[in-house]
């Protein structure tokens, strides 16, 4: 099983590691104490959450990461917050002094809860969306340029069938082009379960999601 190490620096950093950790609490069913209660055998090698949790000896799990910061306002809100007692002390670093002047601008293609009521969300309807601009985390036009590999990350309810029907029809339009050496290029998963949302949040609870990670060349 491989282990990844998270860090999370400065007050972006740490705040959506907070929300990342409080997540994963959800899916993998960990308690803010870092409990698990369905959990029976400690120890066990086989457990999917071992990735990003260590456990103790005691059966408590711990996040593998770190939480760094310049001035310990932000950090101390985990320190206090509901998942206080998930992380080990020494996993928040802090010191003294405030960088308040560094901004950097983001992107956010998620959908609302509002938003998602009102569509109907279909497997298609999905993978169309990856290829529109305004949906990407790119600022240029991938419809410029020509895609080398694109890969298809699926969750919830989700079926070969329909992601091939999907597929079938990006490869038609003529606005997505791949190139000549690699005609094909698509990969794709399916993770059965539905995404995981933190309750009161700001996104959707939806019943399948799909990620798309590209390598294409276009002049941002």
């Amino acid at each position: 099983m491989r282990e990844c190490i998270s860090i999370h620096v400065g007050q972006a950093g740490v705040q959506i590691g907070n929300a990342c950790w409080e997540l994963y609490c959800l899916e993998h069913g960990i308690q803010p104490d870092g409990q698990m209660p369905s959990d029976k055998t400690i120890g066990g090698g086989d457990d999917s959450f071992n990735t990003f949790f260590s456990e103790t000896g005691a059966g408590k799990h711990v996040p593998r990461a770190v939480f760094v910061d310049l001035e310990p306002t932000v950090i101390d809100e985990v320190r206090t917050g509901t998942y206080r007692q998930l992380f080990h002390p020494e996993q928040l670093i802090t010191g003294k002094e405030d960088a308040a002047n560094n901004y950097a601008p983001t992107y956010a293609p998620v959908i609302s809860a509002e938003k998602a009521y009102h569509e109907q969300l279909s497997v298609s309807e999905i993978t169309n969306a990856c290829f529109e601009p305004s949906n990407q985390m790119v600022k240029c036009d991938p419809r410029h340029g020509k895609y080398m590999a694109c890969c298809l990350l699926y969750r919830g309810d989700v079926v070969p069938k329909d992601v091939n029907a999907a597929i079938a029809t990006i490869k038609t339009k003529r606005s997505i082009q791949f190139v000549d050496w690699c005609p094909t290029g698509f990969k794709v998963g399916i993770n059965y379960q539905p995404p995981t949302v933190v309750p009161g949040g700001d996104l959707a609870k939806v019943q399948r999601a799909v990620c798309m990670l590209t390598y294409m060349c276009v002049i941002c």
